[in-house]
């Protein structure tokens, strides 16, 4: 059970950490970079111990050859007068030399030390990063329907983007998903971690087929008896004789499929009552993500591209619209790869962990787990750049961005994601003090950057995906021109799979905005209140 203990000894090793990870890509770079200097240490290490060892191999070989000549007639080499000198001087002093040279070997000691001190000065995953970093893959198992075969061997979506994942790896993600009792996403990674195991070269020793053997004591204990089944099959196959004992648990394993036997981890826990993910609603999210669920053709028939002309003199702007009612249009080439790349410049030195306002409704905020991603907030007169998204949108939409929040720069980590969620504020929302400029009446999104693989902006009521572009704005009214919310705009962040996800999002207040958007007289918002408390 050595390999068993090996790797768990590796699954439990969390190391210290100054910041977040996994919910930015942004900070990335930092242990990609810390992992390049461990590894040059080690390689140091390795390089002085090698020197080490030839040296101490190249006595070894020179003393096997006087054993070799020995061999042929030990009485007649002792009987020699120098093999007699050299026997005994090599065991009174080289020897105690050779003794010396281990004891004196400064390798492993130097070694220590330099990784102390690199711990103290470089960037280490928390624990909270190696659980978020888990529980993204899982979300993108989810929401994408990715293959754990295809997911471990680095393909998403059919795509080959990176290497693939070891069975120890497998292992150790299917091992926490345990911990953190998904039971549901913990059987494919341990089947998928026994498979690439038994493909080893080693797979069939007998270190290997006992920690597959312990791996079946998850199974049993989960009541996947299928996939306890096999792997003693697997095992049993290898080494019927050495393995007899599995021959009962086998017996029991086929009786208990036999049977339709229910018992077991994943079917005792359940879901929670009334579990958000588990409604229709997130079904329709996650469908928008994956492209299965869109607009109809007829809904699009009367949708539009044309140029509008800007107010201030800029460039004509690129308008799609994307929905009529309510209306979401999107901008397309509103600014440059230029300015894109000084908004994410600026934002990397100050982001840090995105917050939603609190459900308590007492105008506080907090970190979500459904929402993953890091952010800086600027005033607009900050910079040239941020100066011009507020120009452009105050240009498009005419209204009154002297009444804008501060622009957010988020940035979205591994899986990142914003599960579906309204940016105006619900009626019992507690505004800060101070805070007269009303609710959210509209909703700007700059894509900062192009995604590779997934990152759309998911409007699952709609239904509809927008992918992100670098370079455009997407824009949308949050409320009814009676001022009260309009429950169809409820979107999301879909997962992002690969890549990086930069977004800067306007949000602007509805004071001194009825100039442009008067209030209607009469409430005119039960078209989307079919979609409040939606299932």
């Amino acid at each position: 059970m050595l390999l068993a203990k090996c790797v768990l000894l590796l699954a439990l090793q969390v190391l210290s950490c100054r910041a977040e990870f996994f919910s930015s890509t942004s900070g990335l770079e930092k242990l990609f970079e810390t992992e390049v200097l461990l590894l040059a240490e080690l390689q140091n290490y390795v390089h002085e111990i090698s020197q080490h060892a030839e040296a101490l191999q190249s006595e070894i070989d020179a003393i096997r050859v006087e054993h070799l000549n020995a061999a042929d007639g030990i009485d007649d080499y002792l009987n020699n007068p120098v093999n007699a000198f050299r026997l005994i001087k090599r065991l009174h002093s080289d020897w105690e030399t050779f003794e010396g040279s281990v004891t004196a070997d400064s390798s492993r000691s130097n070694y220590l030390d330099a990784m102390a001190r690199l711990k103290e000065n470089l960037s280490f995953p928390s624990q909270d990063d190696f659980v978020g970093s888990a529980i993204a893959l899982t979300r993108l198992q989810q929401t994408y329907q990715l293959d754990v075969a295809e997911l471990a061997s680095g393909i998403l979506n059919g795509i080959k983007y990176g290497t693939a994942m070891s069975w120890q790896d497998c292992f150790v993600l299917g091992q926490h998903l345990y911990a953190l009792r998904d039971y549901n996403h913990t059987v494919p990674w341990l089947q998928q971690s026994m498979q690439l195991l038994g493909e080893q070269s080693y797979g069939s020793e007998s270190a290997s087929l006992d920690f597959m053997e312990a791996v079946v004591e998850y199974h049993r204990e989960m009541g996947a008896h299928e996939s306890a089944l096999s792997l003693v099959n697997h095992v049993l196959a290898i080494e019927p004789d050495q393995r007899s004992h599995l021959l009962e648990a086998r017996q029991q394993l086929e009786e208990l499929i036999t049977d339709g036997d229910k018992n077991g981890l994943l079917h005792l826990t359940a879901r929670r009552p009334g579990d958000y993910h588990e409604s229709r609603e997130f079904r329709m999210y996650e469908q928008v993500c994956r492209g299965e669920l869109a607009p109809l053709p007829a809904k699009q028939r009367n949708l539009r591209c044309r140029l509008r002309k800007s107010r201030l003199g800029y460039a004509p702007f690129k308008l799609e619209e994307l929905h009529l009612d309510p209306l979401l249009v999107q901008l397309h080439q509103v600014i440059g790869a230029k300015d894109s790349e000084s908004l994410q410049r600026t934002a990397r030195p100050r982001i840090k962990r995105s917050t939603v306002y609190s459900l308590a409704g007492n105008g506080g905020s907090t970190a979500a787990a459904f929402r993953t991603s890091q952010g800086a907030s600027f005033n607009y007169s900050r910079s040239a750049a941020t100066k011009l998204l507020s120009h452009h949108v105050g240009d498009f939409s005419g209204l009154n961005m002297e009444y804008a929040e501060d622009l957010q720069v988020a940035n979205y980590g591994i899986g990142g994601h914003y599960e579906p969620h309204w940016d105006s504020f619900p009626e019992n929302h507690v505004y800060q003090e101070g805070d007269l400029h009303g609710n959210r009446i509209a909703t700007g999104i700059y894509y900062l950057s192009d995604v590779e693989a997934g990152g759309g902006t998911a409007f699952p009521f709609l239904p509809l995906l927008v992918t992100p572009e670098k370079g455009s704005l997407l824009f949308w009214y949050n409320l009814h021109p009676s001022g009260d919310q309009d429950f169809r705009t409820k979107h999301a962040a879909c997962p992002v799979l690969q890549g990086s996800k930069w977004i800067a999002n306007v949000w602007i207040r509805e004071r001194n905005q009825d100039k442009v958007r008067p209030c209607d007289l009469e409430r005119n918002q039960e078209i989307s209140l079919h979609y409040r408390d939606f299932d």
